[in-house]
């Protein structure tokens, strides 16, 4: 059995966050000695300039009194009607080439999501906004496509 060493354990700072759609995700964080950098130095940039090492981390803030911050607990909000049919959509062969037809994206999920403007389909539900995009941009083009194709006479969405 191997045992399994951090590269870095201790405390650090967050210096920053920023998300964009070439560079993903990203979290920046300060460490407090640069001895600290000691743990990253060893290992080397892969392919493209990117680093790519994988790493698992818990992070759990702490305040002024050294013990851990707790954070208010929010109730996830259930998907209703409208989560449900874009999940119908979502797995409907149609959908996809209405989809990438109009819009090219490759994922219907992450289509919905850009185009309505949400991280979950349960905010089609509880956003009134999210839910007119998805009336406007998504179910009623999508209606009128298939109603072109000669896929359905009428339909109830």
């Amino acid at each position: 059995m191997t045992d399994i060493t951090p590269s870095f354990q201790g405390e650090m700072q967050l210096a920053g966050w920023s998300e964009s759609h070439t560079g993903g995700c990203k979290v920046t964080f300060w460490l407090p000695s640069t001895d600290d950098l000691q743990a990253f130095r060893t290992l080397t940039v892969r392919k493209g300039n990117m680093a790519g090492h994988r790493f698992m981390a818990v992070l759990v803030e702490i305040g002024d009194d050294e013990k851990p911050v707790l954070q208010p607990v929010t109730e996830k909000q259930k998907g209703g009607p409208l989560a449900k049919l874009a999940g119908i959509f979502c797995n409907d062969a149609e959908f996809h080439k209405w989809k990438e037809s109009t819009y090219g994206y490759v994922d219907a999920a992450q289509c919905i999501y850009r185009v309505c403007e949400i991280s979950s389909r349960s905010e089609l539900d509880h956003n009134s906004d999210a839910a007119e995009k998805f009336h406007k941009y998504i179910r009623g083009p999508y209606s009128k496509w298939r109603i072109s194709r000669g896929l359905v006479s009428n339909e109830n969405y």
